[in-house]
C-alpha cells in the first residue's frame, strides 16, 4: 500500500510496517452532558441554516462526537454527546428500558382517567402504541397542569403526541434526567460537562 487515501477495514485487513504488524489505535471514549436550550436542533448541521447542537459545542468539545437521541427544537434539557456507539445504543434502544424523565406544562387540567390512560399506554396519531408512562402531577389548575413524566422509549415527539390524544397541548417541555443522571450537573441552558465514569454509570441506572 503506497497511496495515503487507500481505505482499509481494520477488522478484516492485516497491516504491517517494516515487517511488524500495526494495530489501529483505540479511540478513547468520551461522554458529555449538554443542557440543550430551546431553539436549537438536535443535529450537527442544518441545510436551512437553523441553530444546531454543533453551534453550542464549537470550540468546547475537541473530540468528534454525536448526539444520543433527540430533543425537538422547542424542548430543552439534558442530552448526551459521545463517540461511543455501544453506549448510544444502550441509551437509545427501548429494550434497555432506560428512564427518561421530563417536566411538562400542558393546557387544561388532567383528569384521573387521562392520567391512568397515559400510565397504561395510548395509541398515537401515527399508530404507535406507547408502553406506558409514570405520571406525577406537580401543580394543577383549570388553565394548565405541570407534570413529571417518565418514559422508557424515544418515539418522535412522543410526549407532545401523548397529550394530543386528549386534545391537550404541551406549552413547555424539559428533559430533567436520563437514568439517574440529572440535568442539575449542567444547570444552565448551553452548559456542557465531560462526564466521569461514575456519572456515565448513572445514565444506565
Amino acid at each position: 500500500m503506497t497511496e495515503p487515501w487507500f481505505e482499509i477495514d481494520p477488522v478484516k485487513d492485516s497491516i504491517t510496517l517494516d515487517g511488524k504488524k500495526v494495530r489501529p489505535r483505540k479511540q478513547q471514549r468520551v461522554v458529555y452532558a449538554l443542557n440543550k436550550p430551546r431553539g436549537y436542533l438536535s443535529s450537527m448541521s442544518d441545510d436551512r441554516g437553523r441553530k444546531t447542537i454543533a453551534d453550542l459545542i464549537k470550540g468546547k468539545i475537541p473530540e468528534k462526537v454525536f448526539h444520543v437521541g433527540r430533543l425537538d427544537m422547542d424542548t430543552e434539557g439534558l442530552i448526551i454527546l459521545t463517540n461511543d456507539g455501544e453506549l448510544a445504543r444502550k441509551l437509545s434502544h427501548p429494550s434497555s428500558k432506560i428512564r427518561k424523565t421530563y417536566v411538562a406544562r400542558v393546557t387544561g387540567k388532567l383528569s384521573h382517567h387521562e392520567i391512568k390512560r397515559l400510565e397504561n399506554g395510548v395509541v398515537l396519531r401515527d399508530g404507535f402504541k406507547t408502553s406506558g408512562a409514570s405520571i406525577r402531577v406537580i401543580r394543577a389548575s383549570l388553565r394548565d397542569t405541570l407534570v413529571e413524566i417518565i418514559i422508557h422509549e424515544g418515539h418522535k415527539r412522543e410526549i407532545r403526541e401523548m397529550f394530543k390524544v386528549f386534545d391537550k397541548h404541551v406549552l413547555y417541555l424539559k428533559r430533567t434526567a436520563i437514568g439517574s443522571l440529572k440535568v442539575d450537573i449542567v444547570p444552565n441552558p448551553g452548559d456542557i460537562k465531560k462526564l466521569t465514569g461514575q456519572e456515565i454509570q448513572k445514565l444506565l441506572k
